[in-house]
């Protein structure tokens, strides 16, 4: 019988003052075994003549499970794309949250949302600790707030990885097979 082949994880998020973190998130998680398509390790197939928008959203579409980190900084907004993909096309997925976009959500909600839960036209300048509160919509759309509590999903909360953000990878991705089945059980097999 043929060897399985490995695990594609996407691991996304900004890089923006958090190299150190995603080198280490992805040297954790390919020390497990797993193929890891992440763009700031030059692991995702850059599609000759596209923006890498493209290439983005293909690996969203080719992985096996997805790993969004939400961090205080937006970027480019290819992140938010890449969630809002791994959303729409039902992707095993988990997060990680930076403790800051929790903070700063739970803060400025009465002043961002509306009492049904809708999006106000709502902006801060620039800050050293956050950049922009898109940030706090690309945790929502993590959690999946506004669904019903049993559609909700879990983002564990982080302030300093490794010391707080390194325990959820670990247990999250130690059980290569359970990742397997949970591959398996959405193809079908």
């Amino acid at each position: 019988m043929p060897a399985e082949r490995p695990i594609k994880i996407m691991l996304s998020s900004t890089v923006y003052h958090f190299k150190n973190e995603i080198e280490q998130i992805y040297a954790t998680l390919t020390g497990m075994g797993y193929e890891v398509l992440c763009s700031h390790m030059g692991t995702i197939y850059n599609i000759p003549g596209q923006p890498p928008l493209v290439s983005c959203l293909k690996a969203v579409e080719d992985c096996d499970f997805f790993f969004g980190i939400v961090l205080p900084f937006y970027g480019s907004g290819i992140t938010f794309q890449e969630f809002e993909k791994a959303i729409e096309l039902d992707k095993p997925r988990g997060f990680l949250a930076h403790s800051h976009v929790v903070f700063a959500k739970q803060l400025l909600k009465q002043k961002m949302f509306y009492r049904d839960g809708k999006r106000k036209n709502f902006r801060l300048r620039k800050t050293n600790v956050l950049d922009d509160l898109r940030v706090i919509d690309m945790y929502n759309m993590a959690i999946g707030e506004g669904l019903p509590l049993g559609n909700r999903r879990w983002t564990q909360e982080f302030y300093k990885y490794p010391l707080d953000g390194a325990p959820f990878v670990v247990s999250q991705f130690g059980d290569e097979r359970f990742i397997r089945d949970l591959k398996n059980l959405r193809d079908g097999e």
